[in-house]
């Protein structure tokens, strides 16, 4: 199937880049598989034959980054026919993120005190309704649970607009790559000096947003990759071909990955599983298989910010009945796949209720909100690129 992206020089309306879509599906169930064994403890057992793949799922994360800032970048230049361009951009921001977790503050306050025993400070509840708990040494991870990537996400809108009108090609996009890689490195240097409480120092190392900047910056060079790619496009089976080679190249890169084979060379864990994915992703942006790009996965990247959200609850208060197939399914595979089958077919139903009747509501009073306080004003050559709809993350 091949992506239907609109490039520059197209009418500014057209369908959304399904290979974006697919990727969000994709790397959303990978990080469900990671959870489904990790959550329960002791930790599930997978069978020998997905046993690495599974266990680092939480890669899936790194690829939601990188299409994150991919995304933005690609429907920046719709903001920019507003009246007030930033502001837009916060209010678009702001209402495709907030509806469905601010649901799930008072629903994890509550699952928490039920299940749990544990009450939260009202700092903690206003952290997590103003997104500035990444900010916060000790609670960058927030009580609504797998939210971390919020709080790092809302870092980076912080400072999006800084980057999108200073970067704008991809020699500056490789060098913000390498710049925020050295950034990381300076910010570790400073921890070892700082007279700062053990556990704020790990908790920083583990979780500050300034850590995951490299991977933005990933989604920055794929976007510009992207672009020339097709600017300068010229036989369409070429690119194909171009896009397979990556495309293999790169799922080749991250078995070598898993394999350990790849020189630590970057100083931080999540590098190289960013270099790979972007690999992963502009090679399936050339050469959208049907295998990867199809109508199932691009409806779970419609609804991948509920999948993402809901799961880890879904995921503990079904440990009993993991528990129960694992002790009867005698296989190993059997119970895995049954397993996860079984969460999929909870979770997903569930995902397109909170994305009908939470989401896309909050996405609709956003674009409301934006047209009444930056209403669009014609502009002069405006770079007209099709947007990824607001329905994406």
């Amino acid at each position: 199937m091949a992506s239907s992206a609109v490039l520059p020089g197209a009418p500014s309306a057209g369908p959304r880049l399904e290979f974006l879509d697919s990727l969000r599906g994709l790397a959303a169930v990978y990080v469900v598989v990671y959870h489904m064994l990790l959550i329960p403890q002791p930790a599930l057992l997978a069978p020998l034959w997905a046993e690495k793949f599974a266990h680092s799922g939480g890669n899936g994360v790194v690829m939601f980054f990188i299409v994150s800032a991919f995304s933005l970048y690609y429907t920046m230049p719709m903001r920019e026919r507003d009246s007030r361009p930033v502001l837009s951009f916060y209010l678009h921001r702001f209402f495709r993120i907030a509806p469905l977790f601010y649901l799930l503050i008072p629903l994890s306050l509550l699952r928490d005190w039920l299940a749990f025993g544990v009450l939260h400070s009202p700092w903690e509840v206003l952290a997590s309704v103003l997104f500035v708990f990444n900010l916060v040494p000790g609670g960058e991870e927030g009580f609504v649970w797998a939210s971390w990537t919020i709080g790092i996400e809302m870092v980076f809108y912080a400072v999006f607009p800084l980057v999108y009108y200073r970067i704008r090609q991809l020699s500056t996009a490789i060098a913000f790559f390498f710049a925020c890689i050295l950034g990381w490195m300076a910010v570790q240097l400073a921890l070892e000096y700082l007279l700062l409480p053990p556990e704020w120092k790990a908790s920083m190392l583990q979780w500050n947003a300034l850590k995951y900047f490299p991977t933005f910056a990933l989604g920055v060079v794929l976007y510009f990759t992207f672009m020339r790619s097709h600017a300068t496009a010229g036989d369409t089976a070429e690119r194909r071909g171009v896009g397979a080679a990556l495309l293999l190249g790169g799922l080749f890169a991250y078995c070598a990955m898993l394999q350990g084979w790849l020189p630590g060379v970057f100083g931080t864990a999540y590098a190289w599983p960013g270099v790979v994915c972007a690999i992963l992703a502009i090679g399936l942006a050339l050469c959208p298989t049907r295998l990867m790009v199809n109508r199932a996965t691009a409806y779970l990247g419609k609804v991948s910010y509920s999948v993402y959200l809901l799961h880890p609850t879904l995921v503990y208060f079904l440990i009993p009945v993991y528990r129960r197939i694992y002790a009867e399914a005698g296989n190993l595979s059997l119970a895995f796949l049954a397993s996860l089958a079984l969460t999929l077919a909870i979770l997903l139903p569930l995902s397109s209720l909170t994305y009908r009747w939470i989401e896309k509501p909050g996405i609709q009073f956003g674009r409301r909100i934006a047209s009444r306080w930056s209403p669009r004003t014609p502009i002069q050559n405006a770079p007209a690129v099709a947007p990824v709809p607001e329905t994406s993350r």
